[in-house]
Order: structure tokens, then C-alpha cells, then sequence
């Protein structure tokens, strides 16, 4: 049922047909889920560093993938970033994220992510909302039917 909600290798963050996509490749940990990423000149918005908007790209699909991981089915339903520092394109990011608190079908989430040297570049913390898979939108072939 959950791969259903998937088109197969399309997901922009993880997929790895989606030509336009970052796939990332994650990897579970404990309660920690990890991926990397090496943020390329077409990631920049200034000059050498990583646009913000991707930064939070990275930090939601880390919490997402923490929750799919889990066969949690969520939508992201708020998120808070903090940028600590300017994140260099060129360099291998590491991105974690892990659950801090679930309550009925609230989870709150939490990921950052880290420079080579260990320092904390960008944290967020998010809720996710559990939603039934029967309730997920079916994309835009069943919009256009309504």
C-alpha cells in the first residue's frame, strides 16, 4: 500500500529516475536517519553557497525518509529552519534527522545539517501529521477527472 503513494524513482529528493532530483541515498541508523549530499554551483543562491531553500529541501526529506523508513505515512505539516552558517557548495554534508516526541498523530521531528568539521550549519524542527494512505491525493490524473 505504501509504495503505491510513490511514483516508482520519482520523488525529488530520493528518486533515482527523477532527472532533476538529488537522489539521495539514506541510510538508518538507530534512531538516527543519515544521508550526504555535495551541493553543486546550480545549488547556489550566493556565490559558493548553498541556497536556503535547499537546505530546507534536505532537512525536510531527511525527517520525511526518518517516518517512510517506519511505514509512518505523514505530510509535513510546519517547519522551522535556522541557518547558523554559510553551507558551502563542493563540500560532502552530512544531514541526520531523528523523532523527538509523537503524540496521537502529531510526530515532532528534528534534523540538521553538518559541515565536514562537525559544525552545525542548519537545524529544523518540523510536525508531521499521519495522514491514511487512502487519503493522500492521487496526483494531478485524478485532479483533472474532478
Amino acid at each position: 500500500m505504501l509504495e503505491s503513494l510513490r511514483e516508482e524513482g520519482m520523488c525529488f529528493g530520493c528518486g533515482s529516475r527523477n532527472s532533476i532530483g538529488l537522489k539521495l541515498i539514506f541510510e538508518q541508523d538507530g534512531e538516527v536517519t543519515r544521508t550526504t549530499f555535495v551541493g553543486a554551483p546550480e545549488h547556489q543562491g550566493w556565490k559558493g553557497v548553498i541556497h536556503g531553500g535547499l537546505l530546507a529541501t534536505l532537512l525536510d526529506e531527511a525527517m520525511g525518509q526518518w517516518l517512510w523508513a517506519r511505514k509512518i505515512v505523514t505530510m509535513t505539516a510546519e517547519m522551522t529552519t535556522r541557518y547558523r552558517t554559510a553551507t558551502p557548495v563542493g563540500v560532502k554534508l552530512t544531514v541526520e534527522a531523528k523523532r523527538v516526541a509523537e503524540k496521537g498523530r502529531l510526530i515532532q521531528m528534528e534534523a540538521w545539517i553538518k559541515l565536514p568539521n562537525g559544525t552545525v550549519s542548519a537545524r529544523a524542527a518540523a510536525k508531521f501529521l499521519k495522514v491514511k494512505p487512502e487519503d493522500m491525493p492521487k496526483g494531478a490524473s485524478s485532479l483533472e477527472q474532478n
